[in-house]
């Protein structure tokens, strides 16, 4: 059966059942050229026993889909791209908010796109396609309305909603929601600077002022904080707010749209039986003989203290009331949930005694590493991170394929937590999902902000011991990381994590600086980024349905206080780059027509140039501008004068053409001296330093041979980008 539905002036095409038949649900959506279809398989056979949403979304690009044949020896589809594991964890992130609580069956969504017209936009597409399937689906949501997308862009100062990927290009702004009716579930943003945004001059030297390395940048970034929405790094509160509003309003008329299409094909619901886990009489009388002990441990100074010392109280409750551990466990971990949420909403008092807009002591160290280009160390609480910046030349940019096109960047940011941070006993194994997820918000919170230059650059955050929000500690240690390189930013960019405790539109509490224990316990975790004057990231992930927007509001300016509370202690550190060890780099043009020269037949003189002065070359073809760059001074210098050496002869050799096709007419005659005899002529000088040839078959009169230094007469019958070609005369 097929549905077609016009979404934005655009058709939709859902196929239900007809593809994939052994799944619980399968459909196709047809959007444009665009083909994507979606599984959903649900093991009912056994029960997850395990504390946590059996919940699986994969998202698969196939590269027939745009006619290509995947790159590399193996030519097939490998394990997942950066771009396909970022939109599973985005389709993730949003259809955990409608499950049902406690759901214990393994659950797999599954997306594959077939075929792409490089013009849908993918994400919101397959996150629409993925919530559509699993209302159709035996799964119990919370929801009777479809859960929906929309992209909300800023295109010259007018927000719109769009569908066309390509829309991208020429926006300031990129807002993913998701929601259902008129509630919002899931936010993640991204401030954007296109080519106009831009002053920054790639003809400049990025190498830092050596005679004043420690220049206080305070007054610099405050000045800059007075910026209003022409700051093309960040978007302020009210503009966000507005964009949220229209995110709203489209999410709404779609989701109305959707659940009005599908609302009579959706399969009858399984019923949950023992799902909830928890026995109300044991958990009562836990709780009249046990919270004050529970008190006590929840309000240990440390997360390693309380820990233990949960651990030490559950075993000695399971064996005074003769209990199971595992059941103990998990009614003792309950009352602590509701004995820490009461604790804020009735009293405004957190585990680790602190007022709920407070922010946990911060500590900073500047350039510890003494051989990495740039490096700090930032601890906030219990959470640290030890970030360096690398600067690479723009050969080293990363490169990545995708369905759309081949995209390179030349700023990269690698987030990795091993299990040392959390104490836990495992080795380092490879790359999670959420390591992938967290880099690449900490890469879109700084992205904006940092100065068009003519280099790659690398960011590393190492996660040294984490309790909360250690992707926003990322972001903050990379703003100094890379001003320890010696790298300016427009504004120093800081980021924070706000939580929610929420009852009712009249009773919650907003969190600053949330730590692990209320991640874990409350309702929201809102990773906001940005700088004084307005925000440059977020990231919103809830764990109620949705949340309202005036919640969102308070939670933006609880966040915008907190990121201008950090900015103060981050611009009081001292920081002295690394001049001696920094790579030098040095931009300049060069005359048009000069490139082919540098280059060299087959890339002869290039190769050269690298290997002989140790440096990298990059060539902008367009603006005529060679960059250098290398590890010491000397060889970007000798590098530099060899070219300059390269372009001077190029030069005097055009000035030589030029002169010689204005000045040797043809049909001109000259008296000339033979200077060379080859195979296939004879080369006559018929002015000083100027030659032309006279080929072997236009000899074949002469009586007798032509002797070197002899005279003879010729006429100029040819004259080509000065290459005189002679007769005899």
């Amino acid at each position: 059966m097929d549905i077609t539905l016009q979404i934005n002036g655009k058709d939709e095409t859902y196929t239900l059942q007809k593809y994939a038949g052994l799944c619980d649900v399968a459909v196709l959506q047809k959007v444009g050229g665009s083909v994507i279809l979606c599984t959903i398989c649900i093991d009912y056979e056994s029960e997850n026993k395990e504390d946590f949403l059996p919940l699986s979304v994969q998202y698969i690009e196939k590269m027939y889909a745009v006619g290509k044949i995947p790159a590399g020896f193996i030519k097939r589809e490998g394990k997942p791209s950066d771009s396909e594991i970022l939109t599973s964890r985005l389709i993730d992130r949003s259809l955990r908010a409608i499950m049902p609580k406690d759901f214990p069956y393994t659950l797999q969504v599954t997306l594959m796109v077939l075929s792409y017209d490089n013009k849908s936009d993918l994400q919101q597409d397959a996150l629409n396609l993925a919530s559509i399937s699993l209302f159709l689906s035996s799964v119990p949501i919370k929801n009777k309305k479809l859960l929906c997308a929309s992209r909300i862009l800023q295109l010259d100062s007018k927000i719109v909603a769009t569908s066309d990927i390509n829309d991208l290009k020429n926006s300031t702004l990129d807002l993913f929601v998701s929601g259902f009716d008129n509630k919002i579930s899931m936010i993640e943003m991204q401030k954007l600077r296109t080519t106009k945004d831009s002053k920054d001059s790639i003809e400049s030297k990025n190498t830092p002022d050596s005679k004043n390395p420690t220049k206080d940048s305070k007054t610099d970034s405050k000045k800059d904080s007075k910026t209003t929405e022409s700051n093309p790094a960040i978007i302020t509160k009210e503009n966000l707010l507005k964009a949220l509003k229209y995110a709203i309003k489209d999410i709404e008329s779609k989701s109305k749209i959707y659940t009005k299409a599908f609302k009579k094909f959706a399969k009858p619901k399984h019923k949950i039986t023992n799902c909830n886990k928890i026995d109300s009489n044991l958990l009562q009388t836990l709780s009249k003989k046990y919270t004050k002990s529970i008190k006590t441990a929840l309000i240990s100074l440390s997360k390693s203290e309380r820990q233990t010392q949960m651990k030490a109280l559950i075993e000695s409750i399971a064996n005074a009331e003769n209990i199971d551990p595992q059941i103990t466990a998990t009614h003792i971990y309950a009352l602590k949930k509701d004995i820490m949420r009461e604790m804020i909403l009735s009293k405004g008092k957190r585990a680790d005694n602190r007022k709920l807009d407070s922010i946990r002591p911060i500590n900073i160290e500047s350039n510890i590493l003494p051989h990495a280009h740039g490096s700090a160390v930032f601890t906030r609480g219990q959470t640290q991170v030890l970030v360096t910046c690398t600067l690479g030349s723009e050969n080293e940019a990363q490169k990545g394929d995708s369905l759309s096109n081949v995209t390179k960047s030349n700023v990269m940011f690698h987030y990795n937590f091993p299990p040392f941070c959390v104490g836990e006993a495992f080795p380092i194994l490879a790359q999670s999902r959420r390591e992938l997820g967290h880099g690449n918000l900490a890469l879109r919170a700084i992205e904006s902000s940092i100065p068009k230059l003519p280099n790659t650059l690398r960011f590393v955050s190492e996660v040294l011991s984490s309790n909360g929000s250690s992707s926003m500690a990322s972001v903050c240690g990379a703003s100094l990381a890379l001003k320890g390189a010696g790298v300016e930013m427009r504004e120093m960019v800081a980021g924070i994590a706000i939580g929610l405790v929420f009852e009712s539109d009249t009773r919650y509490a907003i969190l600053s600086d949330i730590m692990g224990l209320e991640d874990f316990d409350g309702d929201m975790d809102f990773k906001i980024a940005g700088t004084r004057a307005g925000f440059s990231a977020l990231q919103l992930d809830i764990k109620l349905d949705s949340i309202s927007l005036k919640i969102l509001g308070e939670c933006l300016e609880r966040g915008s206080s907190g990121i201008s509370h950090i900015l103060d202690i981050m611009e009081k550190v001292k920081i002295v780059p690394n001049v001696s060890i920094l790579p030098k780099s040095e931009s300049f043009a060069v005359p048009q027509g000069s490139l082919s020269d540098i280059i060299g037949q087959g890339g002869r003189v290039i190769k050269d140039i690298i290997s002989r002065f140790n440096v990298s070359v990059n060539l902008d073809k367009d603006k005529h501008i060679v960059t250098l760059s290398g590890a010491d001074f000397a060889g970007v210098k000798a590098a530099k004068e060899h070219i300059d050496s390269i372009v001077e002869s190029s030069l005097r050799k055009k000035e030589k053409r030029e002169n010689i096709e204005s000045t040797f007419k043809i049909d001109s005659i000259y008296l000339g001296v033979v200077k060379k005899i080859t195979d296939f002529g004879v080369f006559v000088e018929i002015a000083p330093e100027i030659e032309g040839l006279i080929r072997t078959e236009k000899l074949a009169l002469l009586q007798s041979p032509l002797e070197l230094d002899s005279k003879i007469q010729v006429k100029v019958i040819n004259n080509t980008n000065g290459k005189l070609e002679l007769t005899l005369e």
